[in-house]
């Protein structure tokens, strides 16, 4: 599997996802809100289940699962529009499979993920326009009193999957190094053996 151009890992209680130029990353705080962070104005990244990325790949099967679990219980539900016409208009397009989550009590900023055709999964965080630049492009998943209602909900959820991946991802990749090791020292052993004889 190729591991360029694509990486998750973890730094404290923060998940970071980095592919090519384009990085953010996802923390959970001490009250339990849920904050998307990038240093860009506008951040875009596709997660598509076709990559030869397994950490790639992994991580769109997380996101379609946080998607899923959204907007899922609408298109089982006939009565949808009824359900969350209450929310907040541009919250979910089941037309065009798309959620928008603007940030809780801050700057209008907001994350945006939409769902294509192909198996690809488009991530942006974009920062207001009426926002003073010395604000972190940072998008707020509250879990109290959201305007969302219970929705944060899911992304809890979400986060608890993202740092079980990143976890076993990372200890794939040790495991990985560490037998590339023990094998260069059996090669190196190996060598010294036949070099005495």
């Amino acid at each position: 599997m190729e591991q360029k151009d694509f990486k998750i890992s973890r730094c404290n209680n923060a998940i970071i996802i980095q592919k090519k130029d384009q990085g953010f990353s996802i923390t959970q705080r001490n009250d339990d809100d849920i904050w998307f962070s990038t240093s860009q104005e506008e951040m875009n990244i596709e997660l598509s289940l076709s990559s030869r990325n397994y950490s790639e790949w992994q991580t769109y099967i997380v996101f379609e699962y946080l998607m899923k679990s959204i907007v899922g219980r609408y298109m089982l539900n006939s009565d949808n529009e009824k359900e969350y016409s209450h929310l907040p208009k541009d919250f979910i397009d089941l037309e065009n499979k798309v959620i928008i989550w603007h940030s809780d009590s801050g700057p209008d900023n907001f994350l945006r993920l939409e769902y294509i055709e192909n198996r690809t999964i488009n991530v942006t965080i974009q920062k207001c326009k009426y926002s003073k630049k010395c604000y972190t492009n940072s998008v707020r998943i509250r879990t109290s009193g959201s305007e969302y209602e219970y929705y944060y909900q899911e992304f809890l959820e979400f986060f608890r999957h993202l740092i079980s991946l990143e976890q076993r991802l990372n200890k794939l990749a040790e495991t990985v190094q560490q037998e590339k090791q023990e094998g260069s020292k059996k090669l190196s052993l190996f060598k010294r053996f036949n070099n005495k004889k």
